[in-house]
């Protein structure tokens, strides 16, 4: 009889030792489902939960959205503008052509532009300046020179100056400094006309650099 008891308390003894090794074995699984489910919440929030802005220094957030109409760098320095002439764009000879002169016959490099005018035509002062040369010759045709600073000067010939003017006077872009006056002299013979040239430290350059032109043929 004693025997059989003692047989009874073991298996109790076993059964409780397997429940207790059963509820380890559940608290464990429990917990580890637990806390990667936590991780998964942590990592992956739900869509209607906004994100905290970003208020560090230099943070996405932090950033003051550019105005578009405000300059983003130095201005670049403006390019002065020159003023035709004569009110046309449109010049009869142009720049380094080999132009016969219809009076003399003569054959040379045209280091000027023409622009066809009638007589009377009003010339005006590309630039500001000053008159250095005013030439009147009933030959090689009435002549204005004007000194725009910086090596810069503008020759107008074959025009009548303009009454009152002088060497000396200080003249302003588009000023009128006179007309173009009847062809006579040299260019007798080759209608009337307005010779621009321009030169920087006394080499005839290109007025093209300066004007804006298109050509025609004379």
């Amino acid at each position: 009889m004693k025997e059989e008891n003692t047989t009874k308390k073991k298996k109790l003894y076993y059964i409780l030792l397997a429940a207790g090794a059963l509820l380890v074995i559940a608290a464990t699984v429990l917990t580890v489902w637990f806390t990667t489910r936590g991780s998964d919440v942590a990592v992956n929030p739900p869509d209607d939960v906004q994100e905290e802005p970003d208020d560090t220094p230099g943070g996405q957030d932090d950033e003051t959205p550019s105005d578009p109409d405000e300059p983003t760098g130095p201005s670049e320095p403006e390019t002065p503008d020159y003023v035709r002439p004569i009110a046309t764009e449109t010049c009869s000879v142009e720049y380094n052509a080999v132009y016969v002169n219809e009076t003399t016959d003569f054959i040379y490099r045209h280091k000027a532009v023409d622009f066809a005018a009638d007589a009377g035509t009003e010339v005006y002062a590309m630039a500001d300046g000053t008159v250095t040369t005013i030439s009147l010759s009933e030959e090689l045709g009435n002549l204005i020179t004007v000194d725009h600073g910086d090596g810069l000067t503008s020759t107008y010939r074959f025009v009548e100056p303009k009454e009152g003017l002088k060497v000396g006077a200080a003249v302003a872009q588009g000023d009128c400094i006179g007309t173009v006056a009847e062809a006579y002299g040299t260019e007798a013979a080759d209608g009337t006309h307005l010779h621009l040239e321009i030169a920087v430290d006394g080499e005839n350059v290109d007025p093209n650099a300066y004007l804006d032109l298109a050509y025609d043929e004379k």
